[in-house]
């Protein structure tokens, strides 16, 4: 039985690392968080975070283990399902680089969370405002690349990391809030949508490469 070690994949570990925390960048979130939660006390506000941080963690960890099982069972094939989550992360990373606060959907569900704040810690704060279609398509996307025990070995430990550095950011929202301001929260901002932007370019080339190979590579000319 390989090693552990073995099956580490380090390479793709930081990839997978660096396009989760751009997805769930808890510094985009913030404004968010701190709207949808005002006149939370601190012990509230904390218990939100928490919950927050829980589902995502389950839900990135069920994409990363039974999301390809998830596509196979509604007969959808990889490749195209590449090209159509590159689109969505590339939209999310566009929006964020022009600074829009929110997709439209995101904005309902924004107007829904203000109206039921008593439940609002799984939906919308979770999903979709947290976790939505972009990444899961990008954690189903990654998985696709490793064989069922690297997955677990490599992925995991990265969904674990982020997900602390979501909760702290939520915990310590209000603080990070003030002491960093609206400025460097936009920086911050631009340039993991600039790191999204390019995941999402390599994710639609990587899975229009691959629909030519598979329908048209082998197609006689005529």
């Amino acid at each position: 039985m390989e090693s552990l070690t073995g099956l580490f994949d380090s390479e793709h570990f930081l990839k997978f690392a660096v396009a989760l925390v751009a997805l769930l960048n808890p510094l985009y979130g913030i404004p968010i968080f701190l709207g949808l939660t005002k006149g939370y006390t601190p012990a509230e506000r904390s218990r939100t975070a928490n919950i927050i941080t829980l589902t995502v963690f389950i839900a990135a960890t069920v994409a990363t283990l039974v999301g390809e099982e998830i596509l196979a069972f509604f007969g959808i094939n990889v490749p195209s399902f590449q090209i159509a989550g590159g689109i969505i992360v590339l939209g999310i990373g566009l929006s964020m680089l022009n600074d829009e606060p929110r997709s439209s959907g995101d904005a309902k569900a924004h107007e829904a969370g203000a109206e039921k704040k008593s439940n609002i810690a799984i939906v919308p704060l979770s999903i979709p405002l947290t976790i939505g279609p972009g990444c899961f398509a990008t954690i189903i996307l990654f998985a696709h690349l490793m064989d069922d025990g690297s997955e677990i070995v490599t992925m995991l430990p990265a969904v674990v990391l982020i997900c602390l550095l979501l909760w702290a950011g939520l915990y310590f929202a209000d603080s990070i809030s003030r002491l960093l301001g609206e400025t460097v929260i936009s920086v911050v901002t631009r340039i993991m949508a600039l790191i999204l932007t390019a995941v999402a370019v390599e994710m639609i080339i990587n899975g229009g490469i691959q629909v030519y190979q598979t329908h048209f590579a082998h197609t006689p000319a005529g």
